[in-house]
């Protein structure tokens, strides 16, 4: 890419961003979200910065899905001003500190302790992850009929993945990995290395938006899997990216576990029509202005003044 489309494409996004934050601002007046009672716990992990970009995803997720439980794990970056708005616009919401689900030999940040957080929680309830950075646009029937069927799910990233043996996972990984590769893929290319890798599963996921059935995994379980890679990985494993990939893991090997279909569910880059769900992930987050519409259109269905 040469300086001048290089320029170009900063200077978009900066624009688009800029588009976006306009239109989040209206997040701020749309009534609150309640607390519904639909039999599962909607949890999420929140950073100072993303507050109303959380406001937005939470909201427009309970538009068509009604936790009876709302979760807010606080990044240490929270503010008491930040707790004091999130709790007016999401009634009923439970705050926990980040810091109280850390765990020794269990890498720290990364947002791994929202997935120790989600370990204790699906003991209890059928446990719906969803991040800041996404915006749920219509009905999403796949969803709520694995609430019903308590099967866990995992947010696809392209068209026609499936879970796979961990076997299988690595063969594709280890064609694909080299020493300076990113930490998930080398992860993926040692899950043949597992104790359990004939039967053990894998799917490369999302976990932007996952779904945990109830009793899928406990603390105990995701402690004993991190340090086995831990020992596999050595000092690697506590880089970013790491919870993802056990995000997957986890997923992936509760009872009757499901990928949910893309492009219905994907990032904006692959949106199609008859989309219901979009993850605005970083790298595309900005590259166009439909994050800035998406935080429009949803403020003006939950009836901005």
């Amino acid at each position: 890419m040469n300086i001048l489309s290089l320029v170009v494409q900063r200077t978009r996004a900066a624009i688009n961003r800029r588009r976006f934050e306009r239109e989040l601002a209206a997040i701020l007046r749309t009534p609150p979200v309640v607390l519904g009672k639909d039999a599962f716990t909607a949890l999420s992990m929140v950073h100072h910065r993303d507050v109303e970009s959380y406001l937005l995803a939470i909201k427009s997720f309970c538009r068509f899905m009604h936790p009876r439980r709302i979760v807010m794990v606080a990044d240490p970056s929270i503010t008491d001003a930040d707790r004091s708005r999130i709790a007016s616009h999401v009634i009923g919401i439970e705050i926990v500190r980040a810091e109280d689900y850390q765990e020794q030999g269990v890498p720290q940040g990364g947002t791994w302790e929202r997935l120790m957080a989600i370990s204790e929680y699906s003991q209890s309830d059928y446990v719906i992850q969803i991040d800041a950075d996404t915006v749920t646009l219509s009905e999403m029937a796949e969803v709520k009929k694995a609430i019903a069927e308590a099967t866990s799910f995992a947010l696809a990233t392209e068209d026609g993945q499936q879970l796979v043996s961990c076997v299988e996972a690595a063969r594709w990984a280890k064609a694909r990995a080299d020493s300076g590769e990113h930490i998930q893929i080398l992860a993926e290319a040692n899950l043949d290395r597992l104790p359990e890798s004939e039967s053990a599963r894998y799917v490369r996921g999302c976990s932007g938006f996952s779904g945990f059935a109830q009793g899928s995994f406990s603390r105990a379980q995701l402690k004993a899997f991190s340090q086995t890679m831990g020992s596999i990985l050595g000092a690697r494993w506590a880089a970013w990216g790491t919870e993802q990939f056990s995000s997957n893991f986890m997923v992936s090997n509760s009872p009757r576990a499901c990928v949910l279909p893309h492009p219905k569910y994907c990032h904006p880059g692959r949106e199609k029509p008859g989309t219901v769900f979009l993850h605005f992930i970083g790298y595309v987050r900005f590259t166009t202005g439909r994050y800035a519409r998406a935080a429009r259109e949803t403020c003006a269905a939950l009836g901005a003044t």
